[in-house]
């Protein structure tokens, strides 16, 4: 039983770590030995102090994993950057965060940052101590920088226990076990990635990280050769990885489940997957970093409930409320759009060192009884499945008529030559706010073009059709896989 992330460093240190972690295409490890002899050479020539941010960079290696465990053990909190980002971009996250260390590969190393401007908190009492710090469950594990939707990178903090449940629900129902073989897509530095290697720490089970970019080639390659039974994927990786599989007929005998985050997977796409490898359980998920998880179908209702999200994940409430202006918040009737809120021990502490930005924490009648007003619309069934209809800050209102673009975007990637499709807002030379379509083809010829646009006046309602539309041959995409609409956004301004 886990009841800190520092426990993980002692199961691994002990041998009873019975799983492993291998990374393709090198061959590399991580183990024991890795975790043993980093740590006694950082014992001897690094000095951390409970409590301390230190920025780890994501290269995937053995030595990041090992340096991430040592750390927790001495109660540090891990903020994990990009290995690719700029040098400048991590002295301003080592300045929001009040880190003065960076580990990369393992090896220490200093940063000479600003001291952030911060007016001291007079109300924090301050615990003076002559014995060692115990990590514990309400300890900060973790600060996740993410854009997310207001642009500027924001630190979402998560304590062990809010990984830790997190663990444990994604846990249960996915049913992980020992004989579990994951592969790893994603940065480390995403969470998405980063939950990868816990749950191998945690379950005992296989894990093997993708080194390379991605590609889907070479992922089907890693899929046969390493006998990959779960496949943890976001909307823009799946889409590609339909097109090859369907391209040259692959089999995966030994692929029983795959994940998706990142934003909503499309109706087509689950469609092509679930007739391509019909033995492979699909589960489309939705969460987000301030909460790790909140929804799953269960895949045995991928079919008959396609384009939901699900239900709860297990120990989490989810409700769907409108509020008016005295902040009264009231849960909506069953198929009325209003914003999801949830509740559970997974919620984050808050953001690091400004008040909310992006979703909003409200509290409740006790320290522990907090909503999180994730800023996603929502509806419901009458079986309580819950449906994703777009983001408030996204929602775009063309000629009065409200456009909720993931919706919108879920109905025309079922049209049979669309690769990827974003909808964003833009300001015609009237000034008034209309939806433009970005459009990615598999075939991006003319005459695909007016076969699109054809079919997209024949399917989808003109009040709610997109005003602009731009086909382009590649859709910009963030390092984590995701749709970069902010990009979109600026290309259109530039225009």
């Amino acid at each position: 039983m886990l009841f800190s992330l520092a426990d993980l460093f002692e199961k691994t240190l002990n041998n009873l770590w019975l799983g492993k972690i291998k990374f393709y295409p090198n061959d590399s490890q991580f183990d024991s030995n890795v975790l043993q002899q980093l740590s006694a050479s950082l014992e001897k020539t690094t000095n951390i102090k409970f409590g301390d941010r230190v920025l780890v960079t994501d290269n995937p290696t053995a030595e990041t994993i090992a340096s991430i465990l040592w750390l927790w053990s001495k109660g540090a909190v891990i903020v994990p950057v990009r290995f690719s980002m700029k040098y400048s971009a991590i002295l301003d996250i080592a300045e929001d965060c009040d880190s003065h260390l960076l580990f990369r590969n393992g090896e220490p190393e200093s940063l000479q940052v600003k001291k952030p401007a911060r007016k001291p908190d007079n109300s924090i009492k301050t615990f003076e101590l002559n014995s060692k710090r115990r990590v514990c469950g309400s300890d900060l594990a973790l600060i996740i920088y993410t854009s997310g939707s207001t642009g500027k990178p924001k630190g979402i903090m998560l304590s062990h226990v809010n990984v830790i449940t997190a663990i444990n629900s994604i846990g249960t129902y996915l049913d992980l076990n020992a004989k579990e073989h994951i592969l790893c897509l994603s940065p480390l530095s995403f969470d998405y990635g980063l939950y990868q290697v816990l749950f191998s720490l945690k379950f005992d089970c296989q894990l093997t990280i993708f080194q390379d970019d991605f590609h889907p080639i070479k992922v089907i390659k890693a899929l046969n050769q390493h006998n990959i039974s779960l496949l943890p994927v976001v909307p823009a990786m799946a889409s590609s990885l339909c097109k090859v599989i369907q391209a040259f007929k692959s089999e995966f005998p030994h692929l029983n489940k795959i994940t998706n985050t990142g934003g909503h997977l499309g109706e087509d796409t689950i469609q092509n997957l679930s007739q391509l490898i019909p033995h492979t359980n699909i589960y489309a998920m939705y969460g987000l970093t301030e909460c790790k998880r909140a929804l799953y179908l269960p895949p045995q209702d991928s079919m008959r409930k396609l384009g939901s999200v699900g239900i709860p994940i297990p120990g989490l409430e989810a409700k769907i409320f409108n509020c008016d202006e005295k902040l009264h918040f009231k849960e909506v009737n069953q198929g009325e759009i209003g914003e999801l809120f949830i509740r559970s021990a997974t919620l984050m502490q808050g953001y690091y060192g400004s008040g909310n930005a992006g979703a909003n924490i409200h509290s409740g009648k006790y320290r522990d009884d907090n909503w999180l007003a994730t800023g996603d619309l929502f509806c419901q069934d009458d079986e309580g499945y819950f449906y994703f209809k777009g983001r408030n800050k996204d929602l775009i209102k063309q000629a009065g008529y409200c456009l909720y673009p993931a919706e919108l975007e879920s109905q025309i990637e079922q049209f049979p030559n669309a690769h990827l499709t974003a909808i964003v807002p833009y300001t015609d030379k009237l000034g008034d706010e209309i939806a433009c379509l970005y459009v990615q083809l598999n075939e991006n010829t003319p005459d695909h073009q007016t076969q699109f646009k054809t079919w997209l006046r024949s399917n989808l309602d003109p009040a709610y059709s997109p005003r602009e539309i731009r086909f382009i041959e590649a859709m910009a995409l963030t390092a984590n896989s995701k749709v970069d609409k902010q990009h979109l956004i600026s290309y259109l301004s530039e225009i």
